[in-house]
């Protein structure tokens, strides 16, 4: 039936190419069809649109199969091409199989999988017909290539859900301990009943201490208690046992899939696969980081994968507990003690029956726990969704569509005669009733050839196969009622696997020890006959002392190429490749492997007589070689960890210096690291900053900031009020801090093209994740505020995570930083008043480009001041400024901001609009070059506005407090209403006032126009007037030469006549009388 298309929310597609076919016809098929059954369905397809006896009859039906990627789509060709209307449509990527019969080139047909969110869905069938076969080839080759490309475009977004998933799932819990119970359900009061015994352990050990007198000593020994009666113990171990290597069972192997939850339960217990016993160690982490306090700090990352559960160490950088979904049966939560949970998971470590544990964990709040909740369910729904999307068919030796398989494949290719005789064989297999039935149904059609009567034949038994198999049971599946069934379906999948492994190693077991007769020589393994059985064979020991001297040794096969071998090979001495323990010297003694004394050695067969004397010699060598072993281990593995140590510490560092350290300048700051004193007695000022100036090595730059935070403390005592408190920083590891979610965020965005921190819950990170989780505990007022990431990035990339502690503490409470995370954020609005002060009295231009397109200091400066420019700028410029601000303080900041902003003026000028300029503030304007970076610090070194700054800031609090004095305002509501007015008001009078301006505007031009035309008329007339005047000048000069030259009578003459002359320049004559 014509469908109308509905996607008018997605993107328009692109129509590809078209074909003109005929569409045969289609047909739901069986999951469990394979590809010899396909032919037969293709020619059952092919009867019933030619004549309809094979089911409902489809007539043919011209069309047009258009590719528009990713959907392959099928137009009626009545329907003019269009796209809107179509028979039916599909994902190319649900092309599984496409089928060219051999016979008529001009029919092909493909087969389609089940729809992707429903994988119980039958698959399906749809055969067409080409004009030319020569067509046909090319269609099947444009489908695959739409197959391809939607693939690509596919694989990159679900990557990128993937690592979104990852990136959020983690939260901070405190381990509290673990119980072994003896059911996979946990009781409602679990949890609070294991806190309860918990807290009575701790008391009790506390006493003994102070009874004992001797701290720690039974720390050692895991305890173990019993919890509950009747029948449901619950053994727990304490969290004072947790050890790196011992207090959680060994990491198991990450799983590339995971069953449901509700039918993995089922499995038996010895299916999980352990790794070795080392340790795996988390992303970036070395092999050998030394834990701070492993055995103390119970802290853990808790983080939810797609199907594991893993469990991170901050301390020690490694992952100390992994479970898959699959392995986990219950989780609950505390009644009374609301903000802890647990989970109950098998016990893979403990042979013998199944056992569970308990893992307890304590969270921040009792709302953190719910979340913890809420994600382990929603990710256990996603796991259980994703592998019954991945479920494989169950298919065993006796399932009726499987015979169905094996008969298609058995006459595939065969002439039809011979595939009847092979059919009919089949045939009677079945009961009398199915051949019966059969017959009549392909009697009544009345086949005329083989052919015909073979594919009716195949179509009952077909639709007969598809009936038993619904109702079919697997081998070593039992009848199960149907509430249960959804509940053991894990079970019976585990049980069907393994029957299948069983059928196949039975089927393969002749073969494959004919195989290793063929191969096996006399000195290598032996073959015995057991209970008079020749087909069952046994493999005995694998060493030349099972050799049974009664069988004659197999003669071994040796091929022509193995004669040239054998002819052209030195001859090899076993006894000199001891592959195996068993192949040793008979001459190592089997205590320590030491040679036996070689003096009085007593003949063949007889065991040597050693003394008392003997024994004591051998046990004393075995001890010394044992103590020098673990002599080496020990160095082994300190040479290892000062490896790891050095390439860590070179990952660090991995920046180029900002101006080339002298070797006289290392040498200086070697004696000044190195002097007794250094901490407690002043040096002199001048001398370390001009030191400071010629530059730092970077190797020694984390030590000199400590040598440079100690001085500092010895010339500003501050007063007791703003000390930071002190608390150890390993004490406040073993805290949980509740602004996790906003650290655990940041993470990932702190240099995130930093090799140290880019692996997601690597090294770096989580001494990252330490460093500003203790600092949030520490620091109550301030916690965490976005930027402490980037300042506490910089430190620990040049010293240790206490010593980064350390520092960051100077640099917050000695240096006074952290006033500007301070909730009202005073300081860095002080911070920014002085910037544009500053701009404004000494680059005034600057200054006035910023406030014409209303660019405030703290759209570009306030990640400068509050990262320390860490979040913007390179590292070895950053590393540079740091050295600087725990010389002088926060002052360089401004000097540096100042400095950047001036050397840039001219490009920021040249910027004309708000977007233009605040991008090239954030970034064009960090991109500096080495000589950029040099000339920079050298303009810093010189610059002095100490005063200035003060100054300012004197400025701002009087500007404050001048407002605070000039009285509260009116009443809020009021005032609104007044402003709303004012506003409807000026509004009007702006919309009039545009108005008039247009109109004037349209005046001025007009009078603008007429004005230029004036003037230039003016200017022509004043041009035709200068050649007049300059006419007639020559003119009465012309007449002023003429009267110099004519006689003096004649010029009376002249002068009577212009006297005579009229006003219209004719003469006037007088009227002569008659």
């Amino acid at each position: 039936m014509e469908s109308q298309g509905e996607r008018g929310n997605g993107p328009p597609r692109r129509d590809g190419p078209r074909f003109a076919l005929t569409y045969i016809g289609g047909c739901p098929l069986d999951r469990r069809t394979t590809l010899p059954m396909l032919p037969w369905l293709v020619a059952e397809i092919r009867r019933r649109g030619e004549r309809g006896d094979c089911g409902p009859a489809v007539q043919p039906r011209e069309v047009q199969l258009v590719l528009s990627p990713p959907l392959v789509r099928c137009v009626p060709a009545s329907s003019g091409g269009s796209a809107a209307v179509f028979i039916f449509e599909h994902t190319a990527q649900r092309i599984s199989r496409f089928v060219h019969n051999s016979n008529d080139l001009t029919y092909f047909a493909y087969l389609l999988r089940g729809q992707p969110d429903n994988p119980e869905a039958d698959m399906s069938c749809h055969v067409f017909k080409a004009g030319d076969p020569n067509q046909v080839p090319e269609v099947i080759s444009s489908i695959r290539q739409v197959s391809k490309s939607a693939l690509k475009e596919d694989t990159k977004p679900k990557q990128e859900a993937e690592e979104a998933f990852y990136n959020s799932q983690k939260f901070e819990v405190l381990y509290c301990g673990k119980v072994t119970v003896g059911h996979k359900k946990a009781p409602s009061t679990l949890v609070d009943d294991c806190i309860d015994k918990f807290r009575q352990h701790e008391v009790e050990r506390k006493r003994l201490r102070l009874l004992n007198g001797q701290r720690g000593s039974t720390d050692g020994a895991p305890v173990e208690f019993l919890m509950g009666a009747e029948g449901d113990p619950l053994r727990g171990a304490f969290p004072e046992c947790i050890l790196e290597d011992s207090g959680f069972e060994e990491p198991q192997e990450f799983r590339a899939r995971c069953s449901s939850l509700a039918g993995s339960l089922q499995n038996k217990p010895g299916e999980g696969v352990l790794l070795n016993p080392a340790r795996r160690r988390h992303a970036s982490a070395p092999n050998h980081v030394q834990p701070s306090d492993a055995d103390k700090n119970r802290t853990m990352l808790f983080q939810v994968g797609r199907f594991e559960v893993n469990l991170i160490s901050p301390d020690s950088k490694t992952v100390v507990l992994e479970k898959n979904f699959k392995d986990i049966s219950s989780c609950c939560q505390g009644i009374k003690q609301t903000d802890h949970l647990g989970f109950i998971c098998r016990d893979q470590a403990e042979s013998g029956p199944r056992q569970y544990v308990c893992y307890v964990f304590q969270c921040a709040s009792e709302s953190l726990v719910d979340e913890v909740m809420l994600t382990l369910k929603q990710a256990f729904s996603t796991a259980a969704t994703l592998q019954s999307n991945k479920t494989p068919i169950q298919l065993c030796e006796a399932c009726p569509m499987h015979d169905l398989h094996k008969l298609c494949e058995r006459i595939e290719g065969l002439y039809p005669p011979r595939a009847k005789l092979a059919i009919q064989k089949y045939l009677s297999q079945l009961t009398d009733n199915e051949q019966a039935e059969i017959f009549e149904r392909v009697q009544r059609l009345k086949p005329v050839s083989d052919q015909e009567e073979n594919e009716l034949v195949i179509l009952h038994v077909r639709q007969l196969c598809e009936t038993k198999q619904k109702s079919h049971l697997h081998i070593g599946e039992a009848p199960q009622v149907k509430a249960s069934a959804a509940g053991d379906g894990a079970a019976s999948s585990s049980r069907f696997k393994l029957d299948i492994l069983k059928n196949k190693a039975r089927t393969s077991l002749t073969s494959s020890l004919e195989n290793i007769f063929a191969r096996t020589t006399p000195d290598a393994a032996v073959f015995s006959r057991s209970n008079g059985e020749g087909r069952k064979r046994t493999l005995s020991g694998c060493s030349s002392d099972s050799v049974s001297a009664g069988l004659p040794p197999t003669p071994r096969r040796v091929s022509w190429r193995q004669k040239i071998f054998l002819s052209v090979a030195s001859p090899m001495n076993k006894e000199l490749l001891p592959l195996s323990p068993r192949h040793l010297d008979s001459s190592l003694d089997p205590l320590g492997r030491l040679p036996l004394p070689s003096t009085g050695d007593p003949p063949t067969g007889e065991r040597p007589n050693k003394t008392a004397a003997d024994y004591r010699a051998l046990w004393k060598t075995a001890i010394r070689q044992q103590i020098l072993l673990l002599r080496m281990e020990k160095e082994n593995q300190r040479l290892e960890a000062s490896r790891d140590e050095l390439h860590i510490r070179k990952m660090k560092l991995n920046y180029q210096e900002v101006g080339q350290c002298s070797k006289d300048e290392q040498a200086f700051w070697e004696r000044k690291l190195t002097a007794p004193g250094r901490t407690t007695v002043p040096q002199d000022k001048e001398e370390m900053y001009r030191a400071l100036c010629q530059g730092v090595p970077k190797s020694r730059r984390g030590e000199v900031w400590l040598l440079l935070s100690h001085q500092h403390r010895l010339r500003h005592r501050l007063p007791q009020r703003h000390h930071a408190p002190d608390t150890a920083y390993h004490d406040l590891l073993k805290q949980l801090t509740a602004q996790q979610h906003a650290i655990l965020v940041d993470l990932g965005r702190t240099f995130p093209t930093h090799q140290y921190f880019s692996a997601q819950l690597g090294a770096g990170q989580l001494s990252l994740y330490n460093l500003l989780k203790a600092y949030s505990l520490l620091d109550t007022e301030v916690g965490y505020c976005q930027g402490i990431s980037f300042v506490a990035g910089v430190l620990l990339l040049h010293m240790s995570e206490e010593q980064a502690f350390d520092m960051l503490k100077f640099l917050m409470y000695d240096l006074g930083i952290r006033r500007q995370f301070r909730p009202d954020m005073v300081s860095l609005q002080v911070q920014m008043y002085q910037l544009s002060r500053l701009l404004h009295d000494y680059h005034r231009e600057l200054y006035n480009h910023f406030e014409e397109h209303e660019i405030c200091p703290s759209l570009y400066a306030a990640p400068w001041f509050l990262t320390l420019f860490a979040s913007q700028f390179p590292l070895n410029f950053v590393s540079r400024i740091f050295d600087f601000v725990f010389a002088q303080g926060t002052e360089v900041i401004f000097k540096v901001a100042l400095c950047l902003l001036s050397s840039h003026e001219g490009e920021i000028v040249e910027c004309d609009s708000f977007e233009s300029i605040v991008d090239f503030l954030k970034t064009t304007l960090p991109t500096l070059t080495q000589t950029q970076m040099e000339q920079t610090i050298a303009k810093v070194m010189e610059m002095d506005i100490s005063k200035q700054l003060h100054t300012y800031e004197v400025e701002y609090h009087v500007l404050q407090d001048e407002m605070i004095e000039a009285g509260p305002l009116p009443d809020d509501s009021d005032r609104l209403d007044k402003l709303e007015k004012t506003n409807t008001q000026l509004k009007k009078q702006n919309m009039d006032l545009l108005e008039k301006l247009q109109a004037a505007r349209q005046k001025i031009q007009t009078l603008e126009t007429s004005v230029e035309n004036f003037l230039s008329r003016e200017s022509k007339m004043k041009h035709m007037i200068r050649s007049l005047e300059q006419e007639r000048a020559t003119h009465q000069k012309t007449i002023e030469r003429m009267r110099t030259c004519l006689p003096s009578d004649t010029l009376t003459d002249v002068e009577m006549t212009q006297i005579k002359t009229g006003p219209n320049g004719k003469a006037k004559t007088a009227a002569k009388k008659p």
